[in-house]
């Protein structure tokens, strides 16, 4: 059996672009509202995912794919039919996902742990290896040692941020496990002042009080505007000096459900996300954003099944005989997210306070009802990870 964890996307937070990422951002958006729709299943809670870590890792996939497997994942993770076209794809991914500054660092870890046992193919093991993936050969039958490994592995990759994402129950019976992990630290170009911090009433998109926030406040320049096509008000809020990574803030416009925003953004382009850039002076905005923490592991196959991904999790149907010989099907794909939002930015640390000024009337954002946000390489605007904040609480 296989077994693939997009295991990690980790931002304590939160390449010049020649290939054109809008098909994988449309997968990433869709997947987005599909993981929310299944979650809905449970009730409401904060949800945050990393798309493009899951988009990797079945994206190699597909290279080892064939049949019926093949059409399902190149037609819903928007691959190109021709394979040196998604193997440019795939290095351009990667390449993007590494950034290494004072205020900004960005990197990206997969590996493949494979059954001593199971004969993988050489050219799959090349193709990995292309995309910088580690290969280890392990004992499948020894699961506690084969746990050990892999949470060590993703708590190096993390940083120590996610130190547990396997259980040793959770890898029986497994012949080949993926690993993708994704870890984001910065800080926000412009900071908030942590003094101007309070508790402060939240909403519910019909303006109901649901509970409290700790809300933080700045006036600084931002990208802001609406847009219509999506029924939302957007707010871009860049990380680091060279400001090539932004969080993009979505809040409903008022009567709108986060469902319906979900539902808009996965059907309309992304082309509202550069209409909001300003040219020129950027003004400047009063922002009241929820000081917050996610903590969120997401099963991954009822959300890719709704996309349309079915065959590859069926013991009867998958076909990836460009893996190996033997018969392999994904039995589970879990991912597990956590992220913090404070004043430096999308991670605790020491930042430059910028001129204080007071609460004045004047353009103002104030997410103090539930929203969506996406976290962006700005250049290329490939989203990186999204999710929603619906569940207020005071950290």
């Amino acid at each position: 059996m296989l077994k693939a964890f997009a295991i990690v996307f980790l931002s304590y937070a939160f390449a010049a672009p020649t290939v054109d990422f809008s098909p994988l951002n449309e997968f990433s958006l869709q997947l987005l509202d599909h993981t929310y729709t299944y979650q809905e299943n449970f009730g409401k809670s904060n949800k945050a995912i990393s798309p493009v870590s899951v988009w990797s890792l079945f994206s190699l996939l597909a290279e080892g794919s064939s049949g019926q497997t093949f059409q399902e994942l190149v037609k819903e993770l928007r691959l190109p039919t021709d394979l040196r076209a998604t193997q440019a794809l795939h290095l351009a991914t990667n390449n993007l996902l590494k950034s290494d500054f004072q205020d900004v660092l960005l990197k990206g870890k997969s590996a493949m742990f494979s059954d001593c046992s199971l004969q993988i193919h050489p050219e799959f093991c090349e193709a990995a290896t292309s995309y910088s993936t580690d290969i280890y050969s392990v004992d499948p039958k020894n699961t506690t040692k084969l746990a050990h490994d892999i949470n060590y592995y993703i708590c190096l990759a993390t940083e120590g941020r996610i130190t547990h994402a396997v259980q040793e129950e959770n890898l029986e019976n497994l012949r080949l496990i993926l690993v993708d992990a994704l870890y984001f630290k910065a800080n926000w170009t412009y900071p908030f002042d942590s003094t101007q911090t309070r508790e402060e009433a939240f909403y519910d998109y019909q303006g109901k009080t649901i509970g409290s926030v700790n809300m933080m406040y700045h006036k600084a320049p931002h990208n802001f505007g609406d847009a219509n096509e999506i029924q939302a008000t957007v707010l871009e809020m860049t990380y680091g000096k060279n400001e090539e990574f932004s969080m993009h803030l979505l809040l409903p416009f008022e009567g709108t459900s986060i469902k319906k925003l979900l539902s808009n953004l996965a059907a309309q382009p992304l082309s509202w996300i550069n209409d909001i850039r300003i040219e020129g002076d950027i003004p400047e905005i009063d922002v009241y954003v929820p000081r917050f923490k996610i903590s969120s592991k997401s099963d991954l196959i009822p959300p890719l099944q709704y996309l349309g991904i079915q065959s590859i999790f069926d013991v009867q149907r998958a076909e990836l005989p460009g893996v190996s010989d033997s018969p392999l099907f994904i039995s589970s794909a879990a991912q597990n997210v956590d992220i913090e939002v404070t004043e430096e930015g999308t991670v605790a640390a020491a930042a430059t306070v910028v001129g204080l000024q007071d609460r004045i009337l004047g353009q103002r954002f104030e997410a103090n009802r539930d929203f969506v946000f996406l976290i962006t390489e700005r250049k290329s605007n490939l989203i990186l990870f999204a999710g929603v904040y619906e569940e207020p609480s005071v950290v």
